[in-house]
């Protein structure tokens, strides 16, 4: 073994593929790969709740840092509740804020549904 850090670089690394650690390094690549993972994520939250959670995955899979990637989730959590809000022909925000139980449901899940998805970015 070799005390250079290039080496270390240049290994291939099972887990982590080599496009991921580019699209982490380059910015304007990163900022892309955010914003397709950002409308994929959300097209499938639109078909089950469970795409939230692959929501939160793919822009955390993206991310730099594992803090950025648990931010990147929440902001992906408030992205779908204000799609779902403006997206609902019949009902307004005042009044998805009436339904008080459901609502805190929708907001909570929501919000935690891709934050812990996000965590993926601690294990690739």
């Amino acid at each position: 073994m070799s005390d250079d850090p290039t080496a270390e670089e240049t290994r291939a690394d099972p887990v982590r593929p080599a496009f991921l650690t580019t699209v982490r390094t380059e910015p304007r690549k990163r900022y892309a790969a955010l914003a397709v993972a950002l409308v994929v994520g959300l097209a499938v939250a639109w078909v089950h709740w469970l795409g939230l959670v692959v929501a939160g995955a793919l822009v955390g899979l993206v991310s730099r840092t594992v803090p950025r990637a648990a931010a990147a989730g929440l902001g992906v959590g408030v992205a779908a509740l204000a799609l779902t809000v403006l997206a609902s022909p019949t009902m307004g925000p005042g009044e998805f804020l009436a339904l008080t139980p459901p609502t805190y449901v929708a907001i909570g899940g929501g919000l935690v549904a891709p934050a812990l998805g996000s965590l993926i970015r601690g294990v690739i």
